[in-house]
């Protein structure tokens, strides 16, 4: 009889073991989120904050998370680069949510998504596969106009005071849309049917965007891009591995 209580304790003891390992293993996952992209170059200040967690301040190929704030201050910028090969360069006095990120990992190709959320400032991006496999699933959000894309390259600028948005397309294709309409920028690459409509703005918070044929002010003087996109659909990510 004692021995098969001396037995049972052992395998008690074997069971809860192995349960504090397994619960700390989860811990330890939830403690890690997963890195989507890595900082190519900051100008003086880049700040990062998760939900419900301690402001992180970023250097060089600091790691980027999905459900990251990233808050750049007056006199600074910087350039991300994701595991998708996209890369997005902040401009000054703003702040972005990558509200969702969904990309590799065994997943299928129709399952990627890119959801940025714009608080306030805007950047330049170059997008990346996210955009190619599933086009429906990137997004740039604002207050007053959402964007979509076709594999291009724009700027997205938006003004919480006056709920001024503004856009302009480099290459590529891209959509802008709210309640009350919706406006298609496109830069052409060939062709005499083809018309350049390369900017757009909303101006204030009730209505349509609409094409514009000025470029607008706040893209005069815009952060640099340096990490190249990828040449073609499923090639090696270069711009993530910052050297």
């Amino acid at each position: 009889m004692a021995m098969e209580i001396v037995s049972f304790k052992k395998i008690f003891l074997v069971v809860l073991v192995l349960c504090l390992s397994l619960t700390m293993t989860i811990q330890a996952s939830a403690a890690s989120p997963q890195t989507i992209g890595q900082v190519v170059w900051v100008k003086n200040n880049l700040k990062a904050q998760l939900p419900n967690a301690e402001i992180r301040v970023l250097a060089r190929r600091s790691a980027i998370y999905e459900h990251d704030t990233l808050t750049t201050d007056p006199s600074s910028s910087a350039e991300i680069a994701f595991t998708d090969d996209s890369s997005l360069a902040l401009q000054e006095s703003s702040s972005v949510t990558i509200s969702q990120y969904s990309h590799g990992q065994g997943k299928p190709p129709s399952s990627d998504a890119f959801v940025v959320d714009v608080i306030k400032g805007g950047f330049r991006t170059v997008t990346g596969l996210i955009s190619k496999n599933n086009p429906g699933g990137y997004k740039a959000n604002t207050p007053v106009v959402t964007v979509g894309v076709m594999g291009t390259v724009y700027s997205l600028y938006y003004n919480p005071n006056t709920y001024d948005a503004d856009v302009q397309i480099l290459s590529g294709s891209v959509l802008l849309s709210n309640p009350f309409g919706e406006v298609r920028l496109t830069k052409c690459s060939g062709g005499s049917n083809c018309v350049d409509r390369l900017y757009a703005q909303v101006r204030g918070n009730n209505v349509p965007p609409q094409t514009v044929r000025a470029q607008p002010a706040v893209f005069l003087s815009e952060p640099p891009l340096t990490s190249p996109p990828a040449t073609k659909q499923g090639e090696v990510v270069k711009s993530f591995c910052i050297q």
